[in-house]
This record gives structure tokens, sequence and C-alpha cells, in this order.
């Protein structure tokens, strides 16, 4: 029956995929792959590359932490050789790749020049640097971090693989029909909420993100009721998801159609274009007045407003969280990712977030005791609990020595308009 089970669900792939690209246990399709540079062959397919256990690599030349990461990958395929193959995906222009290339000593991994954003729409990185393992059957192994993708791991997947490839040869044919009936049952269903109101937020924003139609839902959140937003959403977790996700879905929508307003910021962040039950609400409102609750913008934190509105009052969280800075995305390159929130497990959730986005921000300097963080947790440090707490934070991620108190400097802030880090 296990096994029965693990079949329907490979052929759910994608079904699931739609929703949110490749996850574990996903059984791959084939597509062609128009441009590759540093390979023997100038365009393949994504089958060809299936002949081994395959680390594919979606990086930018902008993004640091996939810098870094090169050597670490290009050593491992030295050591491995033809046991497993290391592929690189970029959606940049290939002038831009083949400038990056020549500037790196001892280039030698292949690079997937996706223009066309076919791998993108196929896997939908979330966000940079993403890996995702595929075994020599097409299957979907596992979608490391970057530190997890070492010798120790690598091993593991070797074996992994060797293991599904028998399973799968064990395994007879589904009835279709049942096949179907479970197709129906659980697609899409991988990240949703049991809340009605999140669920409908995580819609908006998986439409936001693909530039499907999102006038239905506009339409639905101006026309709810508010008595149905009191008490659908209700506990903090339910808050936190709820608005955030809207926050971000509300970001994307507006500037994926007027990038324009970029230029003019502030305005873009306080006016008051969101209508959620007929109440009208600002990005500002969401994040300082619901999410940080009644916090004063520019104040580092340490100033509320004195008289909040009765609505903002009934709306906004109990307590704050710090680690919502690191789930909102304000469409700037020096933003957080953006995931799909749901109070189910939106702890885990955001613990995840402001781990992988402080291992890739922070610069800590052992020879100078220095540690470089994100200007956001300068602008809303009494969120953070000052820069104490920071270092203490910085400690359990293991980015700075336990031993070390290092002194903290601020990096500046990247504000180029940039609206595809998805996680």
């Amino acid at each position: 029956m296990k096994l029965a089970f693990v079949a329907i669900f490979a052929g759910l792939s994608f079904a699931v995929k739609a929703q949110q690209g490749y996850v574990v246990n996903d059984i791959t399709s084939d597509f062609p792959i128009a441009k590759i540079l540093n390979h023997s062959s100038a365009s393949s397919s994504f089958q060809q590359f299936k002949e081994t256990l395959l680390v594919i690599d979606f990086f930018g030349t902008w993004c640091v932490p996939c810098v870094r990461a090169l050597p670490k990958l290009t050593a491992l395929q030295q050591q491995y050789k033809d046991e497993i193959r290391i592929l690189l995906v970029s959606e940049e222009s290939q002038a831009k790749l083949e400038s990056f290339i020549k500037k790196q000593n001892s280039f030698t991994l292949p690079v997937v020049v996706d223009e066309q954003g076919v791998f993108i729409k196929s896997f939908q990185p979330p966000s940079y640097p993403y890996t995702v393992i595929v075994g020599k059957n097409g299957t979907v192994i596992a979608i490391p971090s970057p530190e997890e993708v070492n010798e120790v791991n690598i091993n593991k997947w070797l074996s992994e693989q060797s293991t599904s490839i028998a399973t799968i040869n064990q395994v007879k044919k589904i009835d279709a029909a049942l096949v179907s009936s479970v197709n129906n049952t659980i697609t899409g269903m991988v990240e949703k909420s049991n809340n009605k109101l999140v669920q409908l937020s995580q819609e908006f924003m998986y439409a936001a993100k693909t530039g499907e139609e999102t006038i239905q839902f506009i339409t639905q959140f101006k026309n709810m009721s508010f008595d149905d937003l009191k008490t659908i959403i209700t506990t903090d977790d339910e808050k936190k998801a709820f608005w955030i996700n809207l926050y971000n879905a509300y970001t994307q929508e507006s500037l994926k159609k007027n990038p324009e307003q970029y230029k003019k910021r502030s305005q873009f962040f306080g006016s008051k274009q969101i209508e959620i039950a007929s109440k009208e609400f600002s990005l500002d409102d969401i994040e300082h007045g619901i999410l940080r609750r009644s916090s004063i913008k520019w104040s580092m934190g340490y100033f509320k407003k004195l008289f909040p509105g009765k609505i903002e009052k009934q709306l906004r969280v109990d307590r704050l969280d710090y680690r919502l800075h690191f789930a909102l995305n304000c469409g700037a390159k020096s933003c957080p990712p953006i995931a799909f929130y749901k109070p189910e497990n939106i702890n885990q959730q955001l613990d995840l977030a402001t781990k992988a986005y402080l291992r890739g921000e922070a610069e800590y300097n052992e020879a100078t005791n220095t540690v470089k963080l994100p200007t956001l947790m300068s602008w809303f440090r009494r969120d953070f609990g000052g820069k104490k707490k920071m270092i203490q934070l910085l400690r359990q991620l293991s980015i700075v020595p336990a031993d070390k108190n290092p002194k903290i400097k601020f990096k500046d802030y990247d504000w180029t308009l940039y609206l595809q880090n998805y996680k």
C-alpha cells in the first residue's frame, strides 16, 4: 500500500509543480536547453543530463553566496568526476555570463543560459542560491541548503539514487482513474493553509508571482466582511501569515503593473492603495501598524503611536516578531525573498527565513572582529532588541563565534527594483 502511494504521488508531480515548482519525490519532465556555456555542446535537453546524479544550482552573478559557492562546487565536481554532474542555471543574458566566466580562474562548470525561463518555470527557485538534486531516473531526491551540498550528503544521495531506481522498477501500473482521483484531491494542497482567508492570500501571492490575472482576488479582499476578517484571522500566527502574504502580493502586483512608482518610494509605501473589507490600507499601514503593532516608521522601533486608529488596534498583532523583517519584500534587491506563509508552521518558516537571509547577508571578519549586517536591522534595531540581541542571534546561527563580541557595521541598502526574489 505504501509503495502504491509513492507511485501515485509521483504521478502528481506536474500538478504540484504547477503550484510551487518541483518538490522532493517529483519526477521531472524533459525540455530543450537552448544555450549552454562551458559545455561540449552549445545546446542540449534536460534528459541528457540525467545520466548521473544531477546537482542543479540556480545562481546569479549578482548573488554573493552563489559566487562564493563556486570553488566548492568545482572541487566537488572534480572529486566525483563522472558520478555526478553539477549544472549551473542562470536567467541572466549570455553576454553577462560570458563576461563573468572570463573573469574567473579555472571556471569549468557548465552554465545554462535560461533567458527564456524554461528552467525557472519548471523548478521555480524561490531565492538564490537554490539547489535541486535529481537522480538518474529523473526523481527529485533533495532540495538542500548550500551548506548541505557536501561530500557526506552526496554519498547519501548516490546511495538513495540506487535504491530509488530499484524501487521504481518494482512498481506496477496504477489504475489511471485512481491517479486522477488522488490528483484532484491533492493538487496544489502542499503549501495551502487550512484557514480560508490565509489560503486566499496565498493564492493571490501565487497569481501575482506568476503574472496571472489577480483582479478576482483584489475584488474578494475588497468585498469581504470586516467581521469575517476579525473572526477568521484571530491569532498572531494567522495575522502574520495573512498580512505578510498580502503585503508581498500587493507589492508585486502594483510594481509589475507600474514600476515607475518605485522612483517615489515614500509615496508608494504610504499611499492607501489597498482595499481590504472595504477599508483602505497602505503598505506602511500593514507593516508598521498591523505587523509591527503601531510602531512609528522612522524611529528605529523605539516609539509607538500614541493614538492608533480603531481599525488598526482591532487587526494588529499582540506581540511584535522581529523575524517579519526577513519575510516582508519591498521590491528591492536587498529585500529578503518571498515565501508563501501559513499559520500552521509559520514559526518554522520564519526561523528558516531568518537563518537563510542572515547567513547570506551577514559578513563576519575574524581579523578585525567586525560583522556587517543588513541595513534593515539598523532601521528597526529596537525590534531586534538592540545590538546585544543582534550579536546573540548571530551566535545562535553560528555566523559569529560563540566567544566573540564583534563590532557591528551596517551595509548599504540596494534599492534596485527586483521582483523575482522568491523562496
